[in-house]
């Protein structure tokens, strides 16, 4: 077996010019050969790189594996855009034919990726996007999502608040979170759940704003006018950065809760704020490096840091699903082709560093959907993991099969292992 790894500047095609990382096997000796969507360049580098860092190590992994197919993988620089992303996915359908599409952080270009799968029957493994929309209404059978989703990470949520109204007392509710499709999935989720379980609330505001907006001083201020029991964030990296900071100096945390249940809780948030960021938030994220409190991700997380030099955000451990998740299924496969992985793909459970003790990531048959623990929990000093000074401590966590927006479509039958996972994860 030959592993490769190099970056090359220049790929050229009919209207662009583009950056990519090759790793793994060679092209005429891979069993796999995928076609990833990252941006590698631009504000949003720091994705498609510490994509790039654990792609790496999951290939490293199966090195040592003579049972595990030889996979090539190309990470080709989306920069975020969504017309250079459509360029990337259709050359690596009609010109480079890759077996499977993998990746692509943004949720509407996530969606369109998506359409030219299906369009072409090309496996597309959905790795960093958060819109439940893909394996709801927009839902084929080329298409599998390897990461929690806004749905599972509202649910959770929702349980969350549920758990906790006695001992808060709240009311009320105000949402705040970006004017694009993922902000607008994650309340609608969040009201969803929380009339599935029955929970009393009131919303009093709801607060939509612009991608990157820089002053977020107007919706502070009348946050601050009429302070909701709760404010519900919708808000991700840089833009949750920025209102975190300027909520913190008006004094909007002293009025009122704060929680942000999707990613507010991930590794570049904390790093970014360091000392600027209160205790007490509640917050979650898709991964965490101080949780679970397992070998397995204490292993993770120490060989990210030592290949890359700095933690890893929750990107990181969505692109090392992929291949974990393709290798299992490659191995479980009846038949060793594409069409075999797709078939075998359905129903899968594998391990990742973010399952605990007694779980396994599994993707459920009739979404597609990997099902996973949502463990969420408060801002606590720590100073293990500089330049973060907080980590989140105080867990809840909460299995997939208690969660209202997954429980709906999740056949007991169906579920490798489900029986026994209900029975090891019960309660937070």
């Amino acid at each position: 077996m030959k592993w490769t790894s190099w970056l090359v500047l220049g790929w050229l095609w009919s209207t662009t010019t583009v950056a990519e990382v090759v790793l793994g096997s060679d092209k005429d000796t891979a069993d796999l050969d995928i076609g990833c969507l990252y941006p590698l360049t631009g504000p949003s580098a720091l994705w498609g790189s510490d994509a790039v860092v654990a792609i790496k190590m999951a290939l490293d992994k199966l090195k040592t594996d003579p049972s595990a197919p030889t996979i090539r993988v190309t990470v080709a620089d989306t920069m975020g855009k969504q017309y250079r992303s459509r360029e990337i996915a259709l050359q690596f359908i009609e010109n480079e034919q890759v077996d499977v599409l993998c990746g692509v952080v943004n949720s509407n270009i996530a969606l369109e990726t998506s359409k030219l799968a299906f369009e072409s029957q090309t496996l597309f493994l959905g790795a960093g996007h958060s819109t439940p929309r893909l394996t709801e209404d927009a839902l084929h059978p080329w298409y599998f999502h390897l990461n929690n989703d806004a749905s599972q990470s509202s649910g959770a949520g929702a349980r969350y608040l549920q758990d906790i109204k006695d001992e808060w007392r709240w009311k009320t509710l105000s949402y705040i979170g970006p004017d694009y499709e993922y902000g607008h999935q994650i309340w609608q989720k969040m009201v969803t759940a929380l009339d599935t379980l029955d929970v009393d609330y009131q919303v009093k505001d709801e607060f939509y704003s612009l991608h990157g907006e820089k002053d977020y001083s107007r919706y502070i201020d009348a946050l601050l006018a009429d302070p909701p029991d709760i404010v519900v964030s919708g808000h991700w990296t840089r833009d949750l950065v920025s209102f975190i900071e300027q909520a913190q100096l008006a004094g909007l945390f002293s009025r009122t809760r704060f929680v942000n249940f999707d990613t507010g809780g991930g590794y570049f948030v904390l790093s970014r704020l360091g000392d600027a960021l209160p205790e007490g938030l509640v917050l979650s994220a898709r991964s965490h490096v101080n949780w679970p409190a397992t070998e397995a991700n204490r292993e993770y997380v120490g060989e990210f840091y030592r290949r890359a030099g700095r933690y890893p955000t929750f990107i990181a451990q969505d692109a090392y699903a992929v291949i974990t998740a393709l290798a299992t299924a490659w191995k479980q496969a009846q038949e060793k082709t594409v069409e075999g992985v797709r078939l075998s793909l359905s129903g899968l459970s594998f391990s990742l560093p973010e399952d605990p003790e007694g779980f396994q990531s599994v993707i459920d048959p009739r979404t597609h959907r990997i099902l996973q623990v949502q463990a969420i929990g408060e801002t606590v000093a720590d100073g293990r993991y500089s330049p973060a000074t907080r980590t989140l401590g105080k867990w809840k966590f909460y299995s997939p099969y208690e969660l209202p927006n997954v429980i709906e479509s999740v056949v007991e039958t169906s579920v490798a292992g489900s029986s026994d996972q209900r029975s090891a994860l019960k309660g937070g």
